[in-house]
């Protein structure tokens, strides 16, 4: 096996209460890096279009790619993958932490579960052995106290992945929780563990990844460590000082975050933003933390002892945590955001899809669709933070109006009725991260273009349009565009895209990717292949269409995948950066279809491309 690789990953049959080893050939890995590329290879060709995503037959993956337990900085990503509750999709979730590196030291470099256990269990890895126990002690304890509980029976240096009671209860925008903090957030794939039974997955390994040229792989992360130090990068300040709670109040200065529920732009809309940024959030932080193999550190652990909001020892609240339950809900009071924090990553809930129900609640009761009794008598007004916590402790226990809301903003429409679905913001089910079209265009592109719909950190063209870089690799050179262009992206998206594929396949972090980082000559010291910048484009291209695939053979077309009027700017806002703004998205998708060779009304894949990629014989059913 190349170096990077383990060769083999583990199967685990929770019907059967079973477990076994599957050895990997090498082209497989060479072809999908690992991750989700990896993940999304196997469950393709094992399972069959039309499973319940709630039911046995949905694989779930727990897969870690190339550069995870190596010296390359900033290799903690793992992954989470299967067909999505929440959209119906391809689904996956990245996480970072020491889980992936773990499962990699145990001796596996993914680890596959089918079927559905009779009881709670959970799945124990050590060292290249695997079995199921019973979690009856556990389930019904949240992701922390799971945590605790797991670690006194099996050592503290054991990693677990795990769920709380939102994936209990199999909660649509459930998620996965590690390290009491680091969050596999998107897809609603907790909801998928919670319907197995299946409370944690924990790993234990002293075990060591090979590497093909150790020498190599060292140098490049010296002189990455080197350059970090000596010449850092403004993002790279930011987040070692802030972590991205750094973002908030510059992120609403640009444009970019969408105030009252998308309905608004700009600091004018929000002029208490500063309240819940930088030094006023990391001002309860008693220490900060790097998840594995990180020079950066942007992890935080926050304590505060006073008031209604009080938590004992809580993780930092990310930007997208912030910009939820603060910018979002018109929310000054940073305290209740950390508190809000914590119940999600208790409960085990996506942040981003919390904060889209509890700003669509309080628009909804605004409106007069939700009555002060149907809200338990909570005053959901914007900005009362109050009544936001209150809310989301419900949500979080699916009591009372919180059950409505538990599975996310496009059931919670159809629960309500009337015009509630004119206030629920989501792109075929899910709900998007806080990165607003209007201000980049080409975010809009990839919220409706990606497999997994509403992701903002997929590959897109936003970073040129806004003018930082115009490339995603150093020795690539591309075509300056300018913001607001649609016709001629799409090509140029395409790049983005496939190179992000890679990026995440391989398991390194979103954060020091685009600082100036060699993927390239990173897998090529890891693996010890001659891995070139066009085989990472075209291996990227075939992880993104066979994702693409995924949905197309679920019978998912393009146009079911719709940005949200207040994401295209219809009708136009009349403040902020983007007051105006009313963008072509039809032009920008439409192209990017053309370019990745997908027909606009199908999604059906182009024969030829497919035969380029070695896809041909396995995505012949949803080839043209």
């Amino acid at each position: 096996m190349p170096g990077g690789y383990l060769g083999k990953v583990l199967w685990v049959d929770l019907s059967a209460g079973k477990t076994w080893d599957e050895a990997l050939p090498e082209k497989m890995y060479r072809d999908y890096i690992g991750g989700y590329g990896l993940a999304a290879r196997i469950i393709y060709e094992r399972q069959p279009a039309g499973v319940d995503a709630l039911g046995p037959d949905n694989l779930l993956a727990f897969a870690c790619g190339v550069l995870g337990a190596t010296a390359a900085p900033g290799s903690s990503r793992w992954c989470v993958a299967g067909k999505s509750p929440l959209t119906g999709t391809w689904g996956d979730a990245s996480c970072g932490g020491f889980f992936g590196a773990e499962m990699k030291n145990a001796g596996y470099d993914a680890i596959f579960v089918k079927g559905s256990a009779q009881k709670p269990v959970y799945v124990y890895v050590e060292n290249g052995k695997a079995e199921i126990r019973d979690a009856g002690k556990v389930w019904g304890l949240d992701s922390n106290e799971t945590e605790d509980a797991l670690h006194a029976e099996v050592g503290e240096k054991a990693r677990i992945a795990c769920i709380g009671q939102a994936g209990e209860t199999k909660s649509l925008i459930a998620c996965v929780m590690h390290d009491k903090g680091r969050t596999a957030g998107r897809s609603g794939l907790g909801a998928v563990m919670g319907a197995k039974q299946l409370k944690a997955v924990v790993v234990r390994g002293t075990g060591k990844v090979p590497v093909g040229n150790s020498k190599k792989l060292n140098e490049l992360k010296a002189d990455f460590v080197k350059r970090l130090r000596e010449n850092p990068t403004p993002q790279a300040t930011t987040l070692r000082k802030w972590g991205t709670a750094g973002n908030v109040a510059p992120n609403l200065t640009l444009g970019s975050t969408a105030p009252k529920n998308w309905s608004l732009g700009g600091r004018e809309s929000f002029p208490e933003v500063d309240l819940i940024n930088g030094d006023n959030v990391t001002k309860y932080q008693t220490k900060r933390y790097a998840c594995y193999g990180c020079p950066i550190a942007c992890g935080g652990v926050f304590k505060n002892e006073v008031g209604a909001y009080a938590v004992k020892e809580a993780h930092k609240p990310e930007y997208e945590t912030l910009a939820a339950f603060g910018t979002l809900c018109l929310n000054s009071n940073v305290e209740s955001i950390i508190k809000c924090n914590d119940i999600c990553n208790r409960a085990g809930l996506d942040t981003i899809s919390a904060g889209t129900c509890v700003a669509m609640a309080i628009e909804c009761y605004e409106n007069g669709l939700i009555s002060k009794e149907q809200a338990g008598g909570l005053d959901l007004a914007w900005g009362n933070h109050a009544a936001i916590v209150a809310l989301l402790e419900k949500i979080a226990k699916r009591e009372g109006l919180g059950a409505i809301f538990a599975d996310g903003v496009k059931v919670a429409a159809e629960r309500i009725g009337k015009s509630a679905d004119k206030y629920a913001v989501h792109i075929g089910g899910q709900e998007p991260g806080f990165h607003d079209s209007k201000l980049c265009p080409s975010r809009g592109t990839s919220y409706v273009a990606d497999p997994t719909p509403g992701r903002h950190t997929t590959g897109n063209a936003s970073a040129p349009e806004f003018g930082r870089g115009t490339s995603p690799h150093p020795a690539l050179t591309l075509p300056k565009v300018e913001r607001y262009q649609y016709a001629g992206k799409g090509e140029l998206q395409t790049v983005w895209a496939n190179y992000k594929q890679v990026t995440e396949a391989s398991g390194l972090c979103l954060m020091p990717s685009g600082m100036g980082y060699m993927l390239d000559e990173y897998i090529s010291a890891t693996t010890g292949w001659d891995f070139t910048l066009d085989e990472l484009l075209t291996t990227g291209e075939r992880i993104q269409q066979l994702r693409h695939a995924f949905n197309v053979r679920e019978g998912l077309k393009p146009a079911d995948f719709v940005l949200p009027d207040r994401m295209v700017g219809k009708p136009p806002i009349n403040v902020g950066p983007t007051a105006g703004v009313t963008i072509d998205i039809d032009t920008l998708v439409g192209e990017f279809h053309d370019a990745m060779a997908w027909d606009r009304a199908s999604g059906a894949i182009a024969k030829d491309r497919l035969a380029k990629l070695g896809l041909g014989e396995l995505l012949a059913d949803v080839a043209r």
